[in-house]
């Protein structure tokens, strides 16, 4: 009898399938352009024995787990202020600087916090009619 364990074709070649599903997420995830780049992979591969009480059957279960890079983080300015009521509000700053437009994918002047400006008034084109006083 040898010690000798072939991992590939160990259970008829299950972990050598269960470690390539793993690889492949790995794989997957450097690929991915929303996870940061230098970030460590791992695969772990655990292997627990249990034998029985005469020491003659060991038990055993394989597991693999990949560990991957997370997605990078995203980041974003708000900016606070009252409704009418004096209710707290809080918008996305969409242009980048507080009270400044910009022109979006089409061409429209959009507010600060992306609503669109009336090019004869220079006024917010609010559809909803709620007016929220951003200092």
């Amino acid at each position: 009898m040898s010690n000798h364990v072939e991992l590939s074709k160990l259970v008829q070649g299950g972990l050598q399938e269960k470690f390539d599903k793993e690889f492949a997420r790995v794989v997957k995830n450097i690929d991915d352009p929303n996870t940061v780049a230098n970030a460590n992979r791992s695969i772990t591969l655990t292997i627990t024995f249990k034998p029985d009480a005469e020491r003659e059957i060991i038990n055993t279960s394989i597991s693999t787990k990949a560990t991957l890079a997370p997605d990078r983080e995203l980041a974003t300015k708000f900016i606070m202020g009252q409704d009418s009521a004096g209710n707290v509000q809080a918008r996305e700053l969409v242009s980048g600087m507080k009270n400044q437009t910009y022109f979006d994918d089409e061409g429209t002047v959009r507010s600060d916090t992306g609503e669109k400006v009336d090019k004869e008034t220079g006024e917010i084109e609010s559809g909803a009619g709620n007016v929220v006083n951003f200092k």
